[in-house]
């Protein structure tokens, strides 16, 4: 197709354009325009022609050159993203590995979880208050958010978008800016919203409102739904002592879900949850569980740990556990049975969960000595976050009267740099 005057004549200067407009674009893009030239024929390009198959040719090879290096530069670009985000995989990775941990001996609960799915599909498409699971500590709230997470894709569809933070078990998760900011990218990579950017990370303000905004987005797309679970508010340092909380969404549009949980007793997070929550629907108890289903719970232990009770040891067992239905008290009851050897008769469990900690405390002191649990569980009280493994094995390396109790009857394998020994901290410090 070639421009023609009205007089039927070739329009040369449209073919000079034309030709200077290709000349300057190939110019431009010389690593992916390339120019060929062929003889005219009638039968456009015809194979059987030498000159025309070593077009066609020279083209095939040129399209498989250009469609790999396009696909080994996106490789890189993923991988140079997935190497700035790597933070936000280990945080999501770390809660999920917590979760699983959590729900492998989860117990009962049916019937509470059969009313949590009724309610968030009632609320999906609508306006709605968050929900507050509340209950005494170690009544099971963080089981059974995290039994949620396991259930959502029953309860509001397969292609539910579900975030999970137990807060206060990594440094992110342990203040509100950096949970929001772990919880805004986690969202935006899941709907393939475009990320927060640097001038939004730099103020919490802003971090907020990008949070707010986001679940708009999220609800306003009509596409899958959004659940936001957050464990144990109390952990959290921003609201632990604060009268309110000015991030957290006091409506939640359609098909965006937030659901928290918190100690009742003293005053603390659940009195400011209330004070800013004011629908007395919003507020779900975490009651104990019944004497069958915390034998349930007890019998689940013991087949993970490979281990069985005699008759005898039962029976002390259960009679040190009338009717308890606290998930946490029978956690440490199992933790003192694990401990039983049939040839002997142990001492009755305690009755309190004060009293069953100090009786784990003691056997500890048994095992590895006073001086040891007292410093190391001082360590662990005093740091803000807790300690990891390897930061108390450094703390503790640095405590000389730790190391003079540990060397004092074998020498040290090295003179130059004394450490906490490795086989010790595996035996259960």
């Amino acid at each position: 197709m070639v421009d023609r005057l009205a007089d039927g004549c070739l329009d040369t200067d449209a073919q000079n354009l034309l030709s200077s407009l290709k000349g300057h674009i190939t110019d431009m893009h010389p690593e992916v325009l390339k120019a060929h030239r062929l003889p005219w024929s009638r039968d456009l390009v015809n194979p059987k022609n030498k000159t025309h198959a070593q077009y066609l040719k020279e083209l095939g090879e040129q399209f498989v050159a250009r469609a790999n290096h396009q696909v080994l530069e996106r490789l890189r670009e993923l991988d140079v993203a997935g190497q700035e985000l790597a933070w936000l995989y280990q945080e999501i990775r770390h809660h999920l590995w917590q979760s699983s941990e959590v729900t492998q001996n989860f117990c009962g609960r049916q019937e509470l979880l059969a009313r949590l799915g009724q309610q968030l599909r009632h609320d999906d498409s609508k306006q709605h208050t968050p929900l507050v699971l509340f209950g005494p500590p170690g009544i099971g709230k963080t089981a059974l958010m995290c039994k949620l997470v396991e259930q959502m894709p029953r309860l509001l569809g397969h292609k539910t978008v579900t975030v999970l933070r137990l807060l206060g078990t990594s440094q992110m998760s342990s203040d509100a800016r950096g949970l929001l900011k772990s919880i805004c990218f986690q969202v935006c990579l899941a709907y393939g919203l475009p990320l927060p950017c640097a001038q939004v990370l730099d103020a919490h303000t802003r971090v907020v409102q990008f949070f707010h905004t986001l679940l708009h987005t999220v609800s306003c797309r009509n596409f899958e739904s959004l659940v936001l679970l957050l464990d144990a508010m109390d952990d959290l340092d921003s609201v632990r002592h604060a009268r309110r909380v000015p991030w957290l969404p006091l409506n939640c549009p359609p098909r965006v879900h937030l659901i928290l949980s918190a100690c009742s007793g003293a005053l603390g997070v659940l009195d400011t949850l209330q004070r800013v929550l004011l629908d007395p629907e919003a507020y779900w108890e975490v009651k104990p569980l019944s004497g069958n289903q915390g034998q349930e719970m007890i019998q689940h232990l013991l087949v993970a740990a490979r281990r069985t009770l005699s008759p005898v040891h039962t029976d002390l067992l259960w009679a040190s556990l009338p009717e308890c239905g606290n998930p946490g008290r029978l956690r440490l009851a199992f933790e003192e049975a694990r401990k039983w050897v049939s040839f002997t008769v142990p001492a009755p469990l305690a009755t309190t969960a004060e009293e069953a900690t100090h009786q784990l405390c003691a056997r500890l002191e048994q095992t590895h000595g006073r001086l040891l649990v007292a410093h190391v569980l001082g360590y662990i009280v005093s740091s803000r976050h807790g300690l990891s493994e390897a930061e108390l094995k450094d703390v503790l390396s640095l405590d000389d009267e730790v190391l003079q109790a540990v060397y004092r009857d074998w020498t040290p394998p090295s003179k130059e740099l004394l450490r906490f020994p490795q086989g010790l901290a595996q035996a259960g410090v």
